[in-house]
């Protein structure tokens, strides 16, 4: 199972996989484009756009490269937002998801918690929601976003998750942008119902950061499905969590 595109084991440039250096801090971006069903089924990979920013040395840096960073997720937020017609009176809905008692699961809760929200504000178009995993729940999270969707209105999702990657040196430094929707649990299969245009009806956005390594990715002779993460995962999280949420809110701004 991989969540980062350029980990599906093709050889992506034959496809159209473009890669370009930023020219600071050693940030690469990568970008995919899937329209046919034939190049979807060839790689297998949903229909849609995809992007990722690569800093190996983001945590050498520190904030002035996160700043860096949240400001190229800023940008392909904003083109997104413009290629949905996602205008200043439009609905939408961020969707934080994972487990937010562990440590390297809780993206979607870091975000969550630095969404600015003018919630007494009558123009407020801009919602936020962390529903758990369905073993704290019992219910799936397709379901409650779609409630939400349906109730409130939404016209555009947005959706944060903790992705797993089979290289070290990807934790906490890839940040993928797509715009094909995301699968609760995909990335320690644990499948939920895959969240996306298609199952909810309104266009979509996910966005994820590997903070997870399968053990047996660095030992195959490893027979246990172990799941690893960075030892200083707690602040990498919270650095993480803080330079997409900054990111979607003076993208969102008004």
């Amino acid at each position: 199972m991989f969540d980062l595109i350029d980990e599906c084991g093709k050889d992506l440039k034959n496809y159209g996989y473009k890669i370009k250096e930023y020219g600071k801090y050693g940030i690469t971006i990568a970008s995919l484009k899937i329209e046919s069903e034939d190049k979807s089924k060839e790689i297998g990979l949903d229909l849609g756009e995809y992007y990722i920013i690569n800093c190996p040395n983001l945590y050498d840096y520190g904030m002035d490269c996160g700043l860096t960073i949240s400001q190229l997720i800023e940008k392909q937020i904003k083109k997104l937002l413009k290629d949905f017609n996602v205008v200043a009176n439009k609905k939408v809905l961020i969707v934080g998801l994972g487990n937010p008692d562990i440590a390297s699961d809780r993206l979607g809760k870091e975000v969550f918690d630095n969404i600015e929200i003018d919630v007494l504000s009558k123009k407020n178009n801009v919602y936020k929601f962390c529903p758990n995993i369905y073993f704290s729940t019992g219910i799936e999270t397709i379901e409650m976003v779609d409630m939400f969707v349906k109730n409130l209105k939404i016209d555009f999702l947005i959706i944060i998750d903790s992705l797993t990657t089979n290289s070290l040196y990807r934790l906490g430094t890839s940040f993928q942008i797509t715009t094909t929707g995301m699968t609760p649990g995909s990335g320690v299969n644990r499948f939920g119902k895959r969240i996306s245009m298609e199952s909810i009806g309104i266009p979509c956005i996910s966005i994820g950061v590997p903070f997870m390594i399968f053990a047996n990715e660095l030992d195959k002779n490893y027979k246990y499905q172990l799941i690893l993460s960075p030892k200083d995962i707690k602040e990498n999280v919270e650095l993480s969590g803080y330079m997409i949420a900054n990111a979607l809110n003076k993208s969102l701004k008004r």
